[in-house]
This record gives structure tokens, C-alpha cells and sequence, in this order.
């Protein structure tokens, strides 16, 4: 009887690890057709269309792309240098708020969770911020710009409260018998046993900062301070603007020679890529931290 059963569940667990490599490879043909696509010529992919192996390899994407290397590296370290900015600042604050929000005997707790809270309710629109961030902060043209106006998220210190709440009490009774003070006990001892939450919302920050563009769009005029996001959309705007005018006045050089979809999905290898070696070493705590940082509370 037990070897029938034992049976059962080898069965049951082949049928089970083949369904999840099925779905895993699913997962992955989708980037394979973007980097097949950017690897192959426009007039190659309107013949024959996209697929997972490019038939012809062209790197004309790519060399427009990187046509001035130092534009995108520049771009390139913008983007790097607020990613992690951005991350540390945001997690550093979101944390700080949320662990007041955690405690019990936090005096002004009701007034800060209304103060956190109230404005997710209607947003305050895009006039008055941008009043408020250029004549007031003067963040135009400033690094700052692309920090601060999104540095917090209150479903991130939703997150980052409720995983809070779940330490044990005695944990702070103890460190306060101990004589340590608040600070001591926040960085000493809730930020060390909070790693899958902090890694979690480390990495969402992350990914919010990387794909920075909209701010990028407002207050940014100098060349220099252009992250990559909005570098990329810039070229493929200015793309657009040269093919329309091509199409309406006689033009020296074949429209289809000109990358077009390749060139779309060389800008998804290029802004992609890094986010997608990070990802793994934030992997082992994303899925606890999403899990137990939400659901309860």
C-alpha cells in the first residue's frame, strides 16, 4: 500500500516540476524574441516577423544606439548614481516612519499615520508640485530632482509596518531594560531581523529609480543630468520625428534601412539588463517579503 502511494507521488511530482519548467520557459521565450529582435535588421523583421533566434545577425540597432558612447554612459551613471541614492534615502525614511507607526507607545502615532495616509486618498496635482519643486525647492536642473519627489511610498511603509508589528514585544522590553535608546534599537535590532521586508522594498525602490524618466521630463534641461530612461525615449522620439520627415520630403537614404522595432528592443536590452542581474541576489527575501509584509495587519 505504501509503495502504491509512494508511486502515486513520484507521478504526481514529475507532472508537477514538468508543468513549472514548461512555465519557466515560457517565461523566458519572451526575452529571447527582444534580444532576437535587436540583433536582426528592420527589413528582416518585417519579412519574417520576430522570433527566438535572430536568421540574420545586424547590429545596426545597436551602433545608432551607441552612436556617442560617452551620451549613454553618462546616462548611464546618472541613473546608477540616484538608483542608489534613491534607494538608501527612500528605505532609510520609509523604515524610520514605519517603526513609529510599529509602536504602541509612539505618542503621535495617530496623528503621522493620518498625515502618511490621508494624501493617497486624491493627489494634490501636477501644478501645484511643480510649483512647490521649482519655485520653491528649486530642484530644477538638480540631481535632487530625480530623488526626492518619489523617495516615499506608502505601500512600501504599509509593508514595512506590518512585518514591524510581528517582532516580538519582548525583544524591545528587553533592549529597554538593557538601557537602549531608540535609535540603538531600531538599527541594532529591527533593521538586522527585517532583512526580507528591507531587501523587498530595497529592490521595488530600486526598480522605481532605475526606470526614473517622468521627473527626468520636467525638471531636467541639462544634457548632463539626463537618465537613461529618458535619454533612450528621446532617441526614439527624435527617430520618429526623422522618419515622418522622410516620408514627406524626398530622402537620400531607404526608410527601411533605418532601425525601427530592432532599435525599440536594443533600448529594452540596454534598460533592462543591470535590473535583471540584481534581481537574483534579491530573489531568496522577495518572496517572503512580499508575502509577509502585505497579507497581514
Amino acid at each position: 500500500m505504501e509503495h502504491t502511494i509512494d508511486k502515486k507521488k513520484e507521478k504526481t511530482s514529475i507532472w508537477v516540476h514538468l508543468f513549472f519548467i514548461i512555465f519557466a520557459f515560457l517565461c523566458i521565450v519572451p526575452f529571447l524574441i527582444i534580444i532576437s529582435a535587436s540583433l536582426s535588421g528592420e527589413t528582416d523583421l518585417a519579412i519574417n516577423g520576430f522570433s527566438v533566434l535572430p536568421r540574420n545577425i545586424d547590429f545596426t540597432a545597436y551602433a545608432y544606439l551607441f552612436k556617442n558612447p560617452e551620451i549613454i554612459i553618462n546616462s548611464y551613471a546618472v541613473t546608477i548614481l540616484i538608483t542608489v541614492i534613491g534607494t538608501f534615502l527612500a528605505v532609510m525614511f520609509m523604515s524610520m516612519a514605519a517603526y513609529c507607526l510599529s509602536r504602541t507607545n509612539f505618542r503621535f502615532k495617530g496623528i503621522l499615520t493620518f498625515f502618511i495616509f490621508f494624501p493617497t486618498l486624491f493627489s494634490g496635482g501636477l501644478v501645484p508640485s511643480y510649483i512647490i519643486n521649482t519655485q520653491y525647492l528649486h530642484l530644477t536642473d538638480r540631481l535632487a530632482a530625480l530623488v526626492l519627489p518619489s523617495l516615499i511610498n506608502v505601500f512600501h511603509i504599509i509593508m514595512l509596518r506590518t512585518f514591524f508589528k510581528q517582532l516580538p514585544e519582548a525583544l524591545f522590553e528587553a533592549a529597554k531594560i538593557d538601557g537602549a535608546s531608540e535609535y540603538h534599537i531600531f538599527f541594532k535590532l529591527v533593521l538586522p531581523l527585517s532583512k526580507p521586508v528591507i531587501a523587498t522594498v530595497a529592490f521595488l525602490s530600486a526598480l522605481a529609480k532605475w526606470n526614473e524618466w517622468y521627473n527626468a521630463m520636467l525638471y531636467i534641461r541639462d544634457d548632463r543630468l539626463v537618465p537613461l530612461q529618458y535619454l533612450l525615449q528621446r532617441m526614439m522620439m527624435n527617430l520618429r520625428a526623422l522618419l515622418d520627415a522622410m516620408q514627406n520630403a524626398p530622402a537620400m537614404v531607404n526608410i527601411q534601412d533605418l532601425p525601427g522595432e530592432n532599435l525599440r528592443m536594443a533600448m529594452l536590452v540596454v534598460a533592462i539588463g543591470p535590473m535583471l542581474l540584481i534581481f537574483p541576489l534579491f530573489q531568496k527575501y522577495f518572496v517572503r517579503g512580499m508575502t509577509v509584509g502585505a497579507v497581514k495587519g
